[in-house]
């Protein structure tokens, strides 16, 4: 079943008088809305008491928690301790995600710095590869772990890349953000065709239907230069994209089945309630 919802606290959360995160699945599910993601990007500093408290109140709404993993994960860094602690950093993300009652954990994989893109992606898959493993010696064999498009020209994370990480194990699913694409590709996704041609097409011809089907998706405009990524921005703005409705008829064309994630600046909750009317509406 395909699902929307905001990655993170919308503005408008607090603007209504709301303080906790605990109160974020009551509020969603009056949205009809049905997924929230729960960023660890400064670390995983959630208690394991805390997490099933929110957990348990998510179960109660019909809200699905996802987690998005720290940003200081870098399976190419140039240190083995800095690897060592991207796979510790995702093991803490599984088991807060757990306690969350969800099963998706979404990560950056790394980065290219002083060293040729090559080198930096097979270290990327090598360290993955043992993440996966260590993992599900850990007890997190239920767990999808979603490597995520990204868009700077200096960080591992092209379509291409994403694909092959996720041909190493049944639970890498790939995590894909259309806004990310767009900004590495300086503007590619404009049409369905364009989305399936860029997107879709290459995972579902490498991947299989299923796996695809059931991809973890993020979505926002956002504004680009020559070296991809420079800040998310809201459906309000109309210099960049992507727009969702193109990708809504790919979707439904394709009958896939996604999470849906908005990380607008500031409007998640409204731009996820948008794409939901959009996809709805077609």
């Amino acid at each position: 079943m395909i699902k929307f919802g905001p990655s993170g606290n919308s503005e408008s959360f607090f603007n209504e008088g709301y303080k906790s995160t605990l109160e974020m699945p009551e509020w969603l599910s009056k949205r009809n809305l049905e997924i929230f993601e729960y960023s660890f990007g400064r670390g995983v500093n959630v208690t394991s008491e805390t997490a099933t408290k929110l957990g348990n109140v998510a179960k109660q709404y019909n809200i699905e928690i996802t987690a998005h993993a720290p940003y200081f994960i870098n399976f190419s860094a140039l240190e083995e301790e800095k690897i060592e602690n991207s796979y510790k950093y995702l093991s803490a993300s599984c088991k807060i995600e757990r306690c969350f009652g969800g099963n998706r954990v979404v990560f950056h994989s790394g980065a290219q710095m002083k060293q040729s893109r090559d080198i930096a992606f097979n270290k990327v898959k090598e360290g993955v590869e043992k993440t996966i493993y260590r993992l599900i010696d850990e007890g997190y064999g239920d767990m999808y772990i979603c490597p995520e498009t990204m868009g700077k020209q200096g960080q591992i994370g092209t379509v291409e890349e994403i694909i092959e990480l996720c041909k190493l194990h049944k639970n890498i699913i790939p995590c894909v953000d259309f806004g990310h694409v767009n900004a590495l590709l300086q503007g590619a996704l404009k049409t369905t065709d364009d989305y399936k041609r860029v997107v879709l097409d290459p995972m579902l011809n490498e991947l299989g239907y299923e796996k695809v089907k059931k991809m973890h998706v993020h979505f926002s405009k956002i504004q680009y230069g020559a070296k991809g990524e420079i800040k998310h921005l809201t459906f309000e703005d109309t210099e960049f994209g992507p727009e969702f409705e193109p990708l809504a008829v790919a979707l439904k064309e394709y009958k896939l089945e996604p999470y849906i994630l908005s990380e607008s600046a500031g409007t998640q909750a409204e731009d996820s309630a948008e794409m939901k009317r959009i996809y709805n509406s077609l």
